[in-house]
C-alpha cells in the first residue's frame, strides 16, 4: 500500500511539473516576441503587457481536469466502496481524460481561426494590391471575418483608426491569440514597417505558409486518428475482459482485488492506462 501511494505521488508530482514546464514555456515565448515586435504602450512596464493574456484564444479551463479527477476518486472512495489506491488511481485517470477532452477542444478552436487568419490575410493582400490602405484594407477583411476572429481584428483596425502605431497595434494580437501563425503574421508586419517594402507580397507569403502549415497539420491529425481508435479500443477492452472475467467467477476476482496484491496491481494497471493516454496525446499531437 505504501508503494502504490508513493508511486502515485511520484506521478502527481510529474504531472505538476510537466504543466509548470509549459506553462513557462508559453510565458517566455510571449516575452521574446514582446522583445521583438517593439515595447508596450506609454506607461506600461511588461508584466502589465504581458497581463493581457487573461483575453487569450483559446479559452481553457485547466481547473477542470484536477476538480473533476478529485471529484472522482472521493465518489470511487466514499460511494462505491472502493480502496483507496484504486480510488485515487480511477480518479488520475478521470483528470486524465478530461485534460485531453479539454485539450482537443481547445486544438479545435485553434484550428478553426488559423484557418479564418489565412482567409482573412487573403483579403487584405487583394485590398493592397487593389490600391487600399492597410486601414481600408483591415475595414474589408473585418467585414468578412466571423467569430472568433472577427473581435481582435476589431480591435486592431480599430486602435489604428484611433491614432495608434500600427506596429503597436499588431504587436498585440500574438499576446491575445498565442498561437505560431498569429506570431508570424504580427512578426511580418512589424518587420514590413521596420524595412519598408511591398506589404502585399509579405502577406502574400505569409498567407501561403500559414495555409501549408495549417494543411500540414491537419493532416498530421488525420494521421493520428488511427493511433486514437486503437489506443480507445484496447482501453475499453482492458475494462470488457475483466467485466467478463468477474461474470464468470465473480469469488475468486473479488478475492483478488481485495488482497493488498490485487489492489496495489488494479491501481496499478489504471494508472499504467493514464500515462498512455497522455504518452500517445503527446506523440500524435502536431506541432506545426
Amino acid at each position: 500500500m505504501t508503494a502504490a501511494v508513493i508511486g502515485l505521488t511520484l506521478v502527481g508530482a510529474i504531472a505538476l511539473l510537466y504543466l509548470w514546464y509549459g506553462q513557462r514555456a508559453r510565458r517566455l515565448a510571449v516575452e521574446r516576441l514582446v522583445d521583438l515586435v517593439g515595447t508596450p504602450l506609454a506607461g506600461e512596464n511588461r508584466e502589465q503587457a504581458l497581463l493581457r493574456t487573461v483575453r487569450s484564444f483559446p479559452p481553457r479551463y485547466r481547473f477542470v481536469p484536477p476538480s473533476l479527477g478529485c471529484v472522482a476518486a472521493a465518489g470511487f472512495r466514499f460511494v462505491a466502496g472502493l480502496p483507496v489506491e484504486v480510488a485515487v488511481a480511477a480518479g488520475i485517470l478521470i483528470g486524465v481524460l478530461s485534460y485531453l477532452v479539454e485539450d482537443y477542444v481547445a486544438q479545435q478552436r485553434a484550428a478553426t481561426i488559423e484557418g479564418q487568419l489565412a482567409s482573412a490575410i487573403d483579403l487584405l493582400v487583394g485590398s493592397l494590391r487593389a490600391g487600399a490602405s492597410l486601414l481600408a484594407a483591415f475595414e474589408s477583411a473585418l467585414q468578412e471575418a466571423e467569430r472568433p476572429l472577427r473581435p481582435y481584428l476589431q480591435e486592431v483596425a480599430g486602435r489604428i483608426r484611433l491614432g495608434d502605431d500600427p506596429r503597436i497595434a499588431v504587436s498585440e494580437l500574438p499576446v491575445h491569440v498565442p498561437l505560431e501563425n498569429f506570431r508570424l503574421f504580427a512578426t511580418s508586419l512589424a518587420i514590413h514597417w521596420e524595412v519598408g517594402g511591398s506589404l502585399a507580397t509579405t502577406l502574400a507569403t505569409v498567407g501561403r505558409t500559414v495555409r501549408d502549415r495549417v494543411e500540414l497539420s491537419r493532416r498530421v491529425q488525420a494521421q493520428g486518428v488511427e493511433a486514437h481508435a486503437s489506443v480507445a479500443v484496447v482501453l475499453v477492452l482492458a475494462y470488457v475482459l475483466g467485466f467478463l472475467m468477474w461474470r464468470a467467477n465473480p469469488d475468486r476476482l473479488e478475492a483478488l482485488v481485495n488482497t493488498a496484491v490485487g489492489t496495489e496491481l488494479v491501481a496499478g494497471v489504471i494508472v499504467l492506462q493514464a500515462i498512455g493516454l497522455v504518452w500517445m496525446s503527446r506523440l500524435s499531437r502536431s506541432t506545426f
